[in-house]
């Protein structure tokens, strides 16, 4: 016991920086009373609850809506949807594309014809095989849906080859084109119907009483472990009602923006992030005139910007700070380019280019009001760079005003968010001609720089000679990417490790831990 209370006394006494362990002269030879202060013995470990499992694995969908993902919109059917229908490509952590239900593609000599072989033995969930045509006539309707029509702008045509392959022909060239193809793929002949048929390791049953489930494949082709048989689905009528029984444990997996309530990632649930290709960046007017017609200057604010403290204080590490167009585990993100953040280096910089001539120019930045996060990151931004001669006023518009504000001009800097293809293709966002090129930038370079990263083989080389252009020009300035969460109850699921379009990637790896129901 002695020992045990000399260790306590010498523990206080390091922590107050004093390391005499003679008896204190003010209790005046009452040290034996002075012990009982201490705790006779150490206090007992609180036992860790035993976990708590689901008698199943459920998952939230619409039971009144479409589950065909061509034509199911974004959000609690891409759930159920996922586990039905397969790609061509997936992708990987780093977005690179990994063949699926293709095995190998081939380019033309112009750059423009790109044929698709598709491995043989695959099957939909009847047993039929999967055809040339059905991938051609789902990438087809892809082309003309909402939700697809972008990335695919630059497909004229994919067709059904008679050798069984198909082939996609574009308007202009884009090597990365299998980036964009993680399109789920369905039988042509059951196209348009509310469950088509999918090559998915599910398929969708029907029971007593209107209630659905997802069943297991025995036949399905990748031939791999499958965690749980059986997947009961719950309706949602929407978002906030799956969050209702994500909180009530009804359903054991929700994706979320947590954005929305960062209070969704915390609590009961367990956050697992995934990566997304959304970027938050600062758009400028260089319009003649203006401050920011100025390269130089765009690239001294570009350089301003505190990404890492934004990423990791304002925005609660819910994004990746980037300092270019491409997310950072990407390999084509240029690492040996980035410039570290410097306070002195930046007013040094800001006094060279005479921006200390104690005349302060009154600047706008725009910001939508109904994001509160990116709101807040905008003012964060604003007042770190209203430095010298800068004073960046923020002004929140409601989202059609504030769309109506860029198209007329009416700013010096916007925060502005867009979801890029996984090409990385930045023609809309910095092209002469760009529909997202709000401020007006034109240079012949860095059209021409564009041009040769989608068109070239090597596109690590020209990426990197085009990020490089992009750092010196600013047509805009990247500030981060923004994750989602996949959330799920503790302990009920491991090895969840979500992809930027699946999260079910490596679903034969899944452990799901439930109840073990009594005879």
């Amino acid at each position: 016991m002695r020992r045990f209370l000399a260790a306590l006394l010498t523990a206080a006494l390091l922590l107050s920086g004093c390391g005499d362990l003679t008896e204190p002269d003010d209790l005046d030879g009452e040290w034996e009373e002075y012990q009982p202060f201490l705790p006779e013995e150490p206090p007992e470990e609180l036992e860790e609850p035993a976990p708590e499992y689901p008698a199943a694995f459920s998952l939230p969908y619409h039971r009144n809506q479409t589950l065909d993902p061509i034509s199911c919109g974004e959000g609690i059917q891409e759930i159920a949807a996922a586990l039905l229908y397969e790609p061509l490509f997936r992708l990987d952590e780093a977005f690179q594309p990994v063949p699926l239900l293709c095995e190998s593609w081939a380019w033309d000599e112009t750059g423009l014809v790109c044929t698709l072989t598709l491995r043989q033995g695959m099957t939909f969930s009847d047993g039929s095989p999967l055809t040339a045509r059905d991938v051609a006539e789902t990438l087809q309707r892809a082309r003309e849906s909402e939700r697809y029509a972008y990335r695919l702008r630059n497909v004229t045509n994919v067709t059904a080859s008679r050798s069984g392959q198909v082939v996609i022909t574009l308007a202009a060239p884009n090597r990365g084109l299998p980036a964009l193809l993680d399109i789920p793929i369905v039988r042509q002949s059951t196209a348009g119907e509310r469950v088509p048929l999918g090559t998915g390791p599910y398929y969708l049953v029907s029971g007593e009483g209107g209630e659905e489930r997802l069943q297991a494949r025995e036949d399905w082709w990748q031939g791999k472990h499958l965690p749980v048989d059986v997947i009961p689905l719950v309706h949602a009528k929407d978002q906030e009602t799956a969050l209702y029984l994500f909180s009530t444990r009804q359903v054991e997996l929700l994706p979320v923006d947590p954005t929305d309530d960062p209070s969704l990632a915390s609590g009961q649930a367990q956050s697992t992030g995934q990566p997304t290709a959304v970027m938050q960046f600062i758009g400028f007017n260089v319009g003649e005139g203006r401050l920011f017609s100025d390269a130089s200057l765009r690239a001294l604010f570009s350089r301003g910007i505190d990404r890492e403290t934004l990423a990791d204080a304002q925005m609660a590490k819910l994004v990746q700070a980037a300092q270019f167009p491409v997310p950072p585990s990407s390999p084509l993100y240029p690492k040996n380019l980035e410039k570290a953040y410097s306070e002195d280096e930046l007013l040094s910089a800001l006094r060279a280019a005479g921006q200390d001539t104690g005349e302060r120019k009154e600047l706008t930045m725009l910001v939508s009001g109904d994001d509160a996060f990116r709101a807040a990151s905008a003012r964060f931004i604003a007042r770190e760079l209203s430095r010298l001669d800068w004073k960046i006023n923020v002004v929140e518009l409601p989202w059609e005003e504030y769309l109506a504000a860029l198209e007329a001009g009416e700013f010096d800097l916007y925060f502005g968010e867009v979801r890029l293809t996984a090409d990385w293709d930045l023609t809309d966002l910095s092209g002469t001609e760009g529909t997202l090129n709000y401020g007006g930038y034109a240079n012949d370079v860095t059209d021409i720089l564009l041009e040769l990263y989608l068109s070239s083989e090597d596109q690590t080389d020209a990426s990197r000679r085009l990020y490089s252009h992009l750092q010196a020009a600013a047509p805009f300035a990247p500030v981060c990417f923004r994750n989602y969460s996949v959330l799920t109850h503790p302990d009920v699921v491991e090895g969840l490790a979500p992809g930027p379009s699946d999260i079910f990637r490596g679903l034969d790896q899944w452990v799901i831990h439930l109840e073990e129901i009594q005879a």
